[in-house]
């Protein structure tokens, strides 16, 4: 921030002027963060053009404009690389706080997130991934409620049935059948529904 400051002070004290010129995009340069682009009154190519002030800075703002777009280059006018000012269509934005703080790329696939070295949010047309993906997909809370409540329903109203008296297995089929049936009542000690507050985590939402 101080260079840059240093730099606009020079310029106002020197009185130089900036100017600047409306170019096509030619190429685009992601790991140098610059792109190569014509003025569109025919002039000569413009080669190395910043996309951020300072070129050795791993941090700020990334405006990666798409190939053939239109963009307002300025510069001083005594200078040999100008600056990218403005874009008519973008194809990336790159967002840099610091490695250990917050990220945040944009472009047409997706809208990824990080924050520190272990939380990432990346959503695309199918969907948002957290963190990796590695624990599988968000739960649906009110379908699993249901089926909880269900299982629960039956367990607490389950009922069967038992033979009574005393059966001699060696028997024969008739004396078997003197047994009798008797059905054996539900529990008394029901187990009680759950409720979504039970188990749903509200800082993630779906």
């Amino acid at each position: 921030m101080n260079n840059i400051a240093d730099a606009i002070r020079r310029m106002a004290q020197s009185g130089r002027q900036t100017v600047s010129m409306v170019c096509t995009v030619d190429v685009v340069d992601k790991d140098a963060r610059t792109i190569d682009c014509t003025p569109i009154d025919d002039g000569a190519p413009l080669l190395g053009v910043n996309l951020q002030a300072n070129q050795d800075s791993k941090w700020g703002v990334v405006i990666y404009p798409r190939v053939g777009s239109y963009v307002v280059v300025g510069f001083v006018a005594d200078g040999n690389a100008g600056v990218v000012l403005m874009t008519d269509d973008i194809e990336s934005i790159e967002v840099v706080v610091s490695d250990k703080t917050s990220r945040v790329v944009i472009d047409e696939e997706r809208v990824r997130i990080d924050v520190g070295e272990e939380t990432s949010a990346e959503l695309t047309k199918d969907g948002v991934v957290l963190n990796g993906g590695e624990l599988g997909g968000l739960v649906k809370v009110e379908e699993l409620t249901s089926k909880l409540n269900e299982l629960i329903d039956a367990f607490n109203n389950h009922t069967h049935t038992l033979m009574t008296g005393t059966v001699n297995v060696a028997g024969s089929a008739t004396a078997q059948s003197n047994a009798a049936p008797i059905t054996v009542p539900a529990i008394t000690s029901k187990h009680t529904k759950v409720s979504r507050g039970d188990y749903e985590n509200e800082k993630v939402k779906q």
